[in-house]
């Protein structure tokens, strides 16, 4: 069975494949903000949203706020 979420230090995100050109996008679950990442592979989203909530960690840290989950 497919995974439908990919998962790092503690955050979802989703996987959605664009039928028109099958590239593959997502964006981060159960966060405030809206964090999107995207694709051509699998490997490459899964990177972009690894990216992406490393990102979300240090802008979180850098305005004070503790980062809402982790790993």
């Amino acid at each position: 069975m497919a995974q439908k979420t990919i998962i790092h230090k503690g955050y979802h995100g989703t996987i959605k494949v664009n039928t028109s050109d099958y590239s593959l996008f997502g964006s981060i679950l159960f966060i405030d903000e809206q964090v999107n990442y995207n694709g051509q592979t699998f490997t490459e989203l899964e990177l972009e949203f690894q990216e992406a909530v490393e990102a979300h960690i240090k802008a979180s840290i850098a305005q004070g706020i503790e980062p809402p989950f982790s790993e």
